[in-house]
């Protein structure tokens, strides 16, 4: 054989050789994701960071499994072994024997992590004997729930097992201007559940805010009753306090539609609201129904007089005035002014906002008004909204004060003797 031949030979041998290789090389890659696919090796799971926090560990006599989740086999006993899977669209998971060789696929869906650990020994006893089976969730699904009704964004939202109903509208942009929160359904395989969230806002009681589960539907429907409350109250998300704000407390006022359910006091209907700011007047509280004012003296609603206590009705408007949330100091001070009131403030410190005492000024007789009452200012008190610091002047004050009386007496005196 000629050397061109043998080279040509050896040359086509390599050629062969890695297209040999190169076939293997696919096979292996075409198997590998084959067997993904199957469930053999788990998907990644959805990110944590996207769920709702755990309220407490899963209890694998509650938790229900359904195509998605992944789970984590262990196999104890004469044969030791693990893998972990994940439930098929058709909510089935793979069995695999060491090899890996697949043998059998085991529907788990709708069982809970107990059941499915006994279903899955039964199995796994067919080809092993002396075995024990425990299952341990790696990663929950991810499904959806269709939100419709008064939410802000209703449609398809992406839900957990761990979501309860609130988590899941929350998603949805919370509810509309106008979406009841007591009187929200959710609809599950031909049945409906109520589901009232203002109950769960006011005692905590999980009852009222359900897990939600694949396929739910939420319902969320109009107010039937409502009335509105205007004035010194924080709303449904509150107000950021900031001192400067205060200043402007008189001309700023909260206002907010809110759902009336039977039987609701004034009472109710302020806590709704997020309860009354430190400016607000609670003796100067009254209700507009159909043109007429009914005056309603909060103060004593508030500390459990129920008389004062007044049943709201549909389409009233509960007005919350606001106090002057301004200190004033008056008299011998550099800027006699009024000033933004600030908690736990005492008079020195008001004096010290106005520039502090003139040289003319008598601290000793300087006092505080609140409503009708004198308060002196001796002893520093802390400063509460609308009070009133005067600082009064010297009677007399060194020779200045002296020189102009006896200035003003020589006129009188001399202007006497002129006209006699």
């Amino acid at each position: 054989m000629s050397e061109r031949r043998r080279l040509k030979k050896i040359k086509s041998e390599k050629f062969k050789g890695i297209c040999l290789s190169f076939y293997f090389l696919l096979l292996i890659f075409y198997s590998f994701v084959s067997y993904a696919q199957e469930g053999g090796i788990s998907t990644p799971s959805a990110p944590v960071g996207e769920m709702g926090g755990l309220e407490r560990p899963i209890v694998s006599e509650e938790y229900i499994l359904m195509p998605g989740d992944e789970i984590l086999i262990t196999i104890t006993g004469k044969t030791h072994f693990s893998y972990t899977s994940t439930l098929t669209y058709e909510g089935k998971i793979i069995i695999n024997i060491p090899g890996p060789v697949v043998v059998d696929a085991v529907p788990l869906y709708n069982l809970t992590l107990v059941q499915a650990a006994d279903s899955l020994k039964n199995v796994f006893l067919k080809y092993l004997k002396g075995i024990d089976v425990k299952i341990t969730l790696t990663g929950m699904r991810r499904f959806v729930v269709f939100v419709a009704g008064e939410v802000r964004n209703p449609g398809v939202i992406q839900a957990w097992p761990i979501d309860r109903v609130s988590h899941t509208i929350a998603r949805a942009g919370n509810l509309s201007t106008y979406g009841s929160s007591s009187n929200i359904q959710l609809r599950r395989k031909g049945d409906t559940t109520a589901v009232n969230l203002t109950e769960f806002e006011k005692i905590g009681d999980t009852k009222y805010n359900p897990y939600v589960q694949d396929g739910d539907v939420i319902y969320v429907p109009r107010m039937e009753k409502s009335v509105i409350v205007r004035g010194a109250v924080f709303g449904k998300r509150g107000y950021e306090l900031r001192v400067a704000e205060l200043t402007a407390a008189r001309e700023r006022t909260g206002e907010g539609l809110y759902e009336l359910l039977d039987g609701e006091t004034v009472t109710d209907i302020v806590r709704k609201a997020g309860g009354i700011t430190p400016w607000a007047d609670p003796e100067e509280v009254y209700i507009e129904r159909g043109g007429k004012k009914i005056n309603v003296s909060l103060a004593k609603a508030l500390t459990g007089e129920e008389e004062f206590d007044i049943p709201m009705m549909d389409r009233d408007i509960l007005i919350i005035p606001s106090m002057n949330a301004v200190v004033y100091v008056q008299g011998e001070v550099v800027n006699p002014s009024s000033f933004a009131y600030q908690s736990n403030l005492r008079a020195s410190d008001y004096i010290g906002l106005a520039g502090g005492p003139l040289s003319t000024a008598d601290m000793g007789r300087a006092w505080l008004e609140r409503g009708k009452e004198k308060i002196s200012i001796r002893n520093n008190p802390i400063v509460e909204l609308g009070d009133v610091i005067y600082v009064p002047r010297q009677i007399f004050k060194f020779w200045q004060d002296y020189v102009e009386i006896g200035s003003l007496i020589a006129s009188l005196v001399l202007a006497y003797l002129a006209i006699k």
